[in-house]
């Protein structure tokens, strides 16, 4: 017969088992938190998609195509927007104010355009492909504020700063 582990003295053997059950249920509490605060995050940030319109309510095919252009134009002249005149760090967060409620309109389009009659197949690949591309810019929006934001704030604040010495007579 083997000589016992010191370090796992049988008298303690109820304690150890009572530590790591607690352990296990600390972490196991913490995860599910973790999980249904996320899943409730990322409900609020994604709206539903609503149920057809009434046939009466439904837009002709042509103003169906120019909400979908007008839509892109907004979702466009935002990222421009942003990338110009938003700070950097801060890129991440403004996009996800304007995405909730740019998806709002979206999802509205979609209702009053019919988009799941067959007659309207081409309108169902403009609006996926609408969503698809603001998916991709919110994937842009997060890596620019997170990898590239701080290097443009810091080459912004070095423009600022040779501006302002420029202005008071401090370089030729």
């Amino acid at each position: 017969m083997s000589d016992v582990d010191p370090r796992k003295d049988p008298r303690f053997r109820s304690f150890r088992a009572a530590a790591y059950g607690f352990h296990v249920a600390v972490t196991t509490i913490f995860c599910l938190w973790l999980i249904v605060n996320v899943s409730h995050s990322v409900a609020a940030m994604t709206p539903e998609t609503l149920p057809p319109a009434e046939p009466a309510q439904v837009l002709s095919f042509r103003e169906c195509v120019d909400a979908a252009q007008a839509l892109w134009t907004e979702l466009e002249n935002k990222r421009e927007t942003l990338v110009r005149d938003v700070p950097a760090r801060n890129v991440d967060q403004e996009w996800m104010r304007f995405r909730t409620a740019w998806l709002q309109r979206l999802r509205e389009r979609e209702s009053r355009c019919a988009i799941d009659s067959r007659e309207r197949a081409e309108l169902r690949t403009v609006f996926n492909r609408l969503e698809e591309v603001q998916d991709l810019y919110t994937i842009h929006a997060v890596q620019y504020a997170g990898e590239v934001g701080g290097a443009v704030d810091a080459l912004q604040a070095a423009f600022d700063a040779a501006r302002r010495n420029s202005a008071a007579g401090r370089l030729p």
